[in-house]
């Protein structure tokens, strides 16, 4: 098995991910949908000798110790690729995803001019993109990252398990350290980051208690802070990140949040007309409104402020699904199906003539 050829008909066919398991054929996933990307199966001694190649020595320890890591591996034809191998009940398997070369615009991203507006203006405060594994959440953030990169004279800090985009300096002194290889875990990175006079710092993932109150502590002593979350919408992740402290703290928490929260952005990839992917999204901004209901525990009224925002910095996913069947790019079923709120979308489409 060839994995050189492998990654480059994954690419040239557009696939966002190739998967390796024992005892069965190679799969690709192109927009969205499994299929093979190879007529021979998958054995113990090709993924040896592939990890063998992509890791190096504190990787291999990591894999041994936690029977699963993460790495970035580059083939021969320069096509960079983030791994991710663990173990199963046949063997050990591997997810390997395509990164692009170069970083897109955050408009042609399919997302509105005000956003990265809205993005650029900010002094200080907190920047999350969230959705599920695979909605295309790294290629926001370095969207954003590259745009302010360009436009802004800055110190940037990401601390990145492990780096997927390289963002270049341009107007920026951009400093991008790799967890486990430059430091030795995110609570740590974000403390060093403190001490290092950053304008800008980007936490690859909030995963855990530590990270999530270290973030929140940077962002309200006058930085611009982004990381992600695996939560669906703007509302459900204000809940997750209160939850995960006890419940003597949230309070505190819930004021932290409400003082430097800036915007949540909630995006998935939306099966098209054309066999491809587009993107829907939920802008929520923390306004004076949204504020309020954080820090009085009424998360729950949060999308009654998305609906009745009139500032133009906010969008419903609803209306961005509505956008994408308006100019034809995705069948109204389809839109029904990933809506939250499939009666509010049915108005938008009937108020736009969609029947």
């Amino acid at each position: 098995m060839n994995l050189e050829k492998i990654i480059s008909v994954a690419a040239e066919k557009g696939a966002s991910d190739i998967h390796f398991a024992v005892g069965i054929l190679p799969h690709l996933r192109i927009a969205g949908r499994m299929i093979p990307g190879g007529n021979e199966e998958v054995s113990d001694d090709f993924v040896n000798e592939v990890l063998e190649k992509a890791l190096v020595d504190s990787q291999k320890e990591k894999f041994a110790e936690e029977k699963q890591v993460d790495f970035v591996l580059k083939s021969e034809g320069g096509i960079r690729l983030r791994g991710n191998a663990f173990h199963t009940r046949k063997g050990v398997s591997l997810a390997l995803r395509l990164i692009a070369d170069e970083i897109r615009e955050l408009k042609s991203l399919g997302f509105p001019d005000t956003v990265m507006g809205k993005i650029r203006s900010l002094k200080h405060g907190l920047v999350l993109v969230v959705g599920a594994t695979g909605q295309g959440k790294s290629t926001t953030l370095a969207s954003i990252l590259h745009d302010l990169a360009k436009v802004r004279p800055q110190h940037l800090i990401t601390i990145e398990d492990p780096i997927e985009y390289v963002l270049k300096s341009e107007k920026t002194v951009v400093q991008q350290r790799e967890v486990g290889r430059d430091v030795v875990d995110f609570k740590l990175g974000i403390r060093a980051a403190l001490r290092e006079d950053p304008d800008t710092l980007m936490v690859g993932e909030m995963r855990d208690h530590e990270t999530i109150s270290s973030v929140l502590t940077m962002a309200e002593t006058g930085h611009v802070v982004f990381s992600t979350l695996h939560t669906s919408s703007g509302p459900q992740t204000i809940s997750r990140i209160i939850d995960v402290f006890p419940s003597d703290q949230q309070s505190q928490v819930r004021s932290q949040l409400a003082g430097s929260l800036a915007m949540i952005i909630s995006q998935r990839l939306i099966p098209n007309k054309k066999g491809g992917l587009s993107l829907a999204y939920e802008v929520l901004t923390n306004n004076y409104a949204v504020k309020n209901y954080i820090r009085d525990n009424k998360v729950y009224q949060i999308p009654s402020a998305l609906q009745t925002d009139s500032s133009g910095d906010m969008v419903q996913l609803e209306q961005s699904l509505a956008g994408l069947v308006i100019h034809d790019l995705v069948d109204k079923d389809v839109a029904l199906e990933y809506a939250v709120d499939k009666e509010q979308l049915k108005a938008i489409l009937n108020a736009n003539g969609v029947e």
